[in-house]
C-alpha cells in the first residue's frame, strides 16, 4: 500500500499531478488529510477520491504551522501532549469532514504525527474510538510494531496495519522527508531508492509480504527517483488499498 499524508497547502498544488502519475502506473494511494486542510482545497481532494483513491480520517485541525522565525512548516498539535478529549474531538472532526468533503465515510485513521503517538494507551484509545465510528482499521504503528507482531495485527480493537522500514534498517521508517525534504537531511533521493527496492528485494526472498509506505505529495512531486521506487514496487508487490486488502483477507475466510 502507498498512502500520502497530506499536512500543508504545498500538498494539494500538486497532489492531482502526483495522483495522475501514480494512476498511469496502476497505484491509487490512499490519503490522510487534516480536516482544516481537506474542507479548504475540497475541489482538488475530490477530484482525486472520483478518481479512484481511499481517503481516512487524519484528524481535525491542520497539524504544521508556518515558523514566524524561519518562514517554513513546523509541527504543531501533537497528541502526545493533549488531553484525551482534545484528542476525541479532533477525530470527531475529522471523522466528519471526510464525510461532507469526500461524500462517504472514512474507513481507518492515521493519527497527526503518529510516531509520537506509540503508546498501548494511545493506540487502543485510537481503536476503541473507530471501532464507535463504525472503521476497520488504523494504520498509525511504527515499522518495529510490524516486526514484533507481522504487517497485519489486531492487538488493541480494529485491525492495524504498521508502516514499512528501510531495507537496511527495517526497525526505522523510510519517509520523504528524511531523504527529500529535511533541512539537516544525511539522506538524499538515491538513498531512498536504494532503500525502497532493498526492502522489497526481502519480501522477494521470502515469498510474501505487505508493503505500506507513506509520503507527503509536496516533498515527491519533483523527485524522479520516488517514481522509480514505485515502478520498482509494482514489479512485485499488487497495489491495494488498506480495504481492498481487507476484502481480499476477508473474502478467503
Amino acid at each position: 500500500m502507498l498512502s500520502f499524508d497530506c499536512d500543508t497547502d504545498e500538498d494539494a498544488e500538486v497532489a492531482w499531478e502526483v495522483q495522475q502519475r501514480l494512476n498511469d502506473m496502476g497505484v491509487y494511494p490512499v490519503y490522510a488529510v487534516c480536516g482544516e486542510l481537506l474542507r479548504r482545497s475540497a475541489p482538488v481532494y475530490r477530484r482525486i477520491a472520483d478518481s479512484g483513491s481511499e481517503f481516512i480520517n487524519h484528524g481535525g485541525r491542520q497539524h504544521t504551522e508556518i515558523d514566524p522565525d524561519t518562514g517554513l512548516y513546523r509541527s504543531c498539535f501533537f497528541y502526545d501532549r493533549l488531553p484525551r478529549e482534545t484528542i476525541r474531538e479532533d477525530i470527531l472532526a475529522g471523522d466528519q469532514a471526510v464525510r461532507e468533503v469526500i461524500g462517504r465515510p472514512p474507513s481507518g485513521f492515521r493519527a497527526p504525527h503518529f510516531g509520537t503517538f506509540q503508546a498501548r494507551e494511545d493506540l487502543r484509545f485510537q481503536h476503541e474510538l473507530g471501532q464507535a465510528l463504525g472503521y476497520r482499521y488504523c494504520t498509525t504503528t511504527l515499522p518495529e510494531w510490524g516486526l514484533r507482531r507481522g504487517p497485519l495485527f489486531k492487538d488493541f480493537g480494529l485491525y492495524e496495519f504498521p508502516v514499512s522500514g528501510r531495507g537496511s534498517a527495517m526497525d526505522v521508517i523510510l519517509d520523504s522527508w528524511c531523504c527529500f525534504q529535511a533541512p539537516d537531511r544525511i539522506l538524499g533521493p538515491d538513498d531512498y531508492l536504494r532503500e525502497a527496492t532493498h526492502a522489497l528485494s526481502l519480501y522477494a526472498h521470502g515469498g510474501a509480504g505487505v508493503l505500506n509506505y507513506y509520503a507527503d505529495p509536496c516533498h515527491v512531486a519533483a523527485q524522479p527517483r520516488f517514481f522509480e521506487a514505485v515502478a520498482e514496487w509494482v514489479k512485485l508487490a499488487k497495489p491495494c488499498s488498506y480495504s481492498e486488502l481487507l476484502d481480499e483477507i476477508e473474502g478467503h475466510r
